[in-house]
């Protein structure tokens, strides 16, 4: 049975493949928006980075979460979001934002990217975050992302270009 888990520095050993794999997502999605290749070790230091500041949003009052989508210590994928932030865009209302969102390739078109999504607009609900912006992979997400119900704002993210994708949550 799959089930979800908020990751954060106190559970992070119990999925010992999540820094390989968390590394090996950042380092070819960095790339897919244009970005030069960095060493796996430079994301995976990342990973270290971003767990000493997570958890369970609405449990802590922490904008940042980490959710796991997992069977047993298999992942499938994991999302990384902020229920609040204002890195991606200026904006006169606060945002929240998907920073990252992998399903394994094997796992894909079985609907547990759609469960791990679902899994990620509750947190955003229970957390007040009316607006969601994302940026998604030029390469394999934004046709997902555009069956979540997020369209194409028209606006790039400067350094990158990356286009910003948006979903309004009311």
């Amino acid at each position: 049975m799959v089930s979800f888990t908020f990751l954060h520095r106190r559970n992070r050993k119990a999925f010992r493949d999540l820094p390989d794999l968390y590394a090996a997502y950042r380092q070819q999605t960095i790339c897919n928006h244009g970005g030069k290749k960095h060493s796996l070790f430079v994301f995976r230091n990342e990973l270290r980075r971003v767990l000493k500041r997570t958890d369970e949003c609405v449990w802590s009052s922490n904008p940042r979460c980490f959710i796991v989508l997992h069977e047993d210590s298999r992942i499938i994928g994991f999302c990384d979001l902020r229920t609040k932030s204002s890195d991606l865009a200026e904006r006169a209302e606060p945002y929240g934002t998907v920073e990252d969102f992998y399903i394994a390739e094997d796992q894909r078109k079985k609907g547990y990217g759609r469960m791990l999504y679902d899994r990620a607009e509750k947190v955003f609900r229970e957390n007040g975050t009316k607006t969601v912006l994302i940026t998604p992979d030029p390469v394999s997400g934004t046709a997902f992302w555009s069956k979540m119900g997020y369209a194409d704002t028209g606006d790039c993210v400067p350094d990158t270009d990356s286009r910003i994708y948006e979903k309004n949550l009311d």
